[in-house]
């Protein structure tokens, strides 16, 4: 069976796409979801204008995708930590805390899968945080990490228990001798 699909199929097609499909793939799931038309003269011509207007959705997204991406290049994310002597964070900044604070800005949902960090942020400063938004579409969201008031103490390492002197002149072995060898048991 021959189907136009009228959406984007995974592992099938792109909008537009005339597809070879099982018939009863194409009865049963494709055309009652609307996912696929049946190949006809009128069909195609209907899918050319499906076409048009994906095309124009699609310059229509990556123009907004664009703008957002400058609006987070621009916006100043600014965080604030307890922070030890040492410059290290009590606790660390994560990918959903960034999504959260560009939500927050911005009014915009980011998901916190779009946020690239490699690892949670730990230390002091201003970091360059790549966010995803579209295929080709990447900002750079600037996250500048504070000390919040003052730098609280950082504990000293526990010193480890020295280990008991193990002196072989000792007579401990005196609650060994009440059990006979010769007996079984």
């Amino acid at each position: 069976m021959k189907v136009i699909l009228t959406q984007n199929v995974e592992k099938l097609g792109k909008v537009g796409d005339i597809c070879q499909v099982a018939d009863g793939f194409g009865r049963n799931y494709l055309m009652p979801h609307g996912l696929a038309i049946l190949a006809t003269q009128g069909a195609s011509r209907q899918i050319d204008d499906l076409k048009r207007t994906e095309d124009k959705r699609q310059v229509r997204v990556r123009s907004e995708m664009d703008a957002l991406s400058t609006r987070i290049a621009a916006l100043p994310l600014v965080f604030k930590a307890r922070v030890g002597e040492t410059g290290r964070l009590y606790g660390s900044i994560t990918s959903s805390d960034i999504a959260a604070a560009i939500e927050e800005a911005l009014g915009v949902p980011i998901d916190r899968r779009k946020v690239e960090l490699d690892e949670t942020i730990r230390s002091l400063g201003l970091h360059a945080v790549p966010v995803h938004l579209l295929q080709g579409v990447t900002a750079t969201a600037n996250v500048t990490v504070e000390a919040d008031g003052e730098l609280v103490r950082d504990l000293p390492a526990e010193p480890e228990p020295e280990p008991e002197d193990l002196d072989e002149d000792d007579d401990d072995d005196e609650d060994y001798d009440d059990y006979d060898d010769d007996e079984d048991y």
